[in-house]
């Protein structure tokens, strides 16, 4: 997995250089036989943006904010116990 940084993707609106980047590493993980994943997501039009680079995966603001382990555990009904083992 290559991950496309969050400070490129919420540039990527605005500056040239950045979408640039973001597209170029978008195209390289795929390349490589590997997944992308854009980090930092906190609009549509991002999403909208990365889904047409096809990028494969997406996380950030958007989706949900980051939790502590406990209040993840209790989301997803399992115990924080499970997350920390795993981890």
């Amino acid at each position: 997995m290559i991950k496309v940084d969050r400070s490129f993707v919420q540039g990527a609106e605005h500056d040239p250089r950045d979408a640039a980047i973001t597209a170029n590493v978008v195209s390289l993980a795929h390349a490589l036989g590997l997944v992308a994943m854009a980090e930092g997501i906190e609009s549509e039009s991002q999403l909208a943006s990365l889904r047409e680079l096809g990028c494969d995966l997406a996380q950030g603001f958007l989706f949900a904010r980051a939790v502590p382990p406990t209040e993840l555990a209790a989301m997803l009904g399992g115990e924080a116990r499970e997350l920390r083992q795993a981890a």
